[in-house]
């Protein structure tokens, strides 16, 4: 598969966990230009680029009014082939939904939603810096169901400070009463710089123990796997379905993954358009500038956003893979791994994988080599030993 990620970089405010590369309306508010450049990049683009997924993420484009996001995608549209496109997805954030958004969305191809919740407690909430309270979550899920919306994603965050074991279990359960047809379910990083971090580092907040994570992880696990949703990747769970598409001229989908995370685990190639945004394409790999002035700047002077661009090797490139791929819990098809990449996993890494799997890291089935579930929550330790 091939996929496009399009990254939108406004919020309302900064979360006080999060460094991804983001403006608030006091930092910019020239959204027009944004959309311009944008649509310059897009039109930059292989005229023959027919994407299987495209995910627009952020920020926060549903920090965009309706006006603005229709006219994102009508760019997306006019310059991309989508006649491959399976899955079209947004980000969206529960503070910023309204019908009238949600049906400009709608009515511009998108057919997936991920709502970034995060949790159900409301101290949480405000612990993490999200602009919206428990309420609005729940009335933001149900408002994406009213729209038409059938494919839906909620995030959760593990692991946030002063949440009992009771308190997760309660996050876990709210979020499978709702029924969403995808979950992710993430760690709590402390990235350097953030205010979560500066609260850590000073004492102000205390992380539970990686015992005490690990127990959380695997509680909730089990109470989503109870209610029907399939464990298919590290973070990551899915409800098992058949979707029947409109028309004959489009793929079926025979489940609820988000195929375009999976493009990512599986090795595909794909373009990234916006500040930050990351490509890899023909062996390729670069990255725009992390900055929507300059990002802005160059495309109007007709320049490229982005500087270095990394050329990997065969197997650099078969060992990044082989890494992202066992990510999903059904592990690497070897025979697959090695018609995609020209490298069979053992002749790779053969005496890491041997290691690993007598220490009861990975097991090996048939034609496959994957995590066992102990190291599920110790995958990097594995991840290290490969790369």
């Amino acid at each position: 598969m091939t996929g496009l990620y399009i990254h939108v970089p406004l919020c309302i405010s900064r979360c006080r966990y999060c460094d991804f590369y983001k403006m608030t309306p006091d930092e910019w508010d020239n959204v027009a230009l944004f959309l311009h450049c944008l649509d310059v990049e897009l039109g930059r683009l292989p005229a023959d680029f027919a994407p299987d997924t495209v995910f627009i993420g952020g920020g926060t484009p549903t920090a965009l009014e309706p006006a603005d996001y229709a006219k994102m995608l009508e760019s997306i549209r006019r310059h991309i082939n989508l006649s491959n496109v399976v899955e079209f997805s947004s980000e969206a954030n529960p503070g910023t939904l309204t019908p009238e958004k949600l049906a400009a969305m709608r009515d511009g191809g998108i057919n997936r939603v991920s709502i970034g919740v995060q949790s159900f407690n409301d101290k949480a909430l405000r612990l993490l810096g999200r602009i919206h309270e428990s309420q609005e979550a729940i009335d933001g899920y149900y408002m994406l169901r009213e729209a038409g919306f059938d494919n839906v994603n909620i995030d959760l965050i593990q692991s946030i400070p002063g949440m009992t074991p009771a308190d997760i279990l309660a996050d876990a359960r709210m979020l499978a009463d709702l029924g969403p047809e995808h979950v992710s379910y993430y760690n709590l990083i402390y990235e350097p710089g953030t205010p979560m971090t500066h609260d850590r580092d000073a004492g102000r907040i205390s992380p539970p123990g990686d015992d005490e994570e690990a127990d959380n992880y695997f509680a909730v696990k089990a109470l989503l796997e109870e209610a029907g949703y399939g464990h298919y990747e590290i973070s990551n769970f899915a409800k098992n379905r058949t979707r029947r598409e409109a028309g004959s001229e489009r793929r079926q989908r025979s489940d609820n993954r988000c195929l375009h995370n999976v493009l990512y685990w599986q090795g595909g190639e794909y373009f990234g358009c916006g500040p930050s945004a990351h490509s890899h394409w023909r062996g390729r790999r670069f990255g725009n500038i992390p900055d929507l002035q300059a990002y802005c700047d160059r495309l109007q002077r007709d320049e490229r956003p982005f500087d270095e661009v990394e050329t990997l090797s065969f197997e650099e490139k078969a060992r990044e893979t082989l890494v992202m791929w066992l990510r999903m819990t059904e592990g690497v098809d070897l025979a697959r791994f090695e018609s995609l990449t020209g490298h069979h996993a053992d002749a790779l890494c053969g005496d890491a994988i041997k290691s690993m799997e007598e220490e009861g890291l990975l097991q090996r089935g048939e034609n496959r080599l994957a995590l066992s579930p102990e190291a599920l929550f110790v995958c990097n330790a594995v991840f290290s030993e490969l790369v």
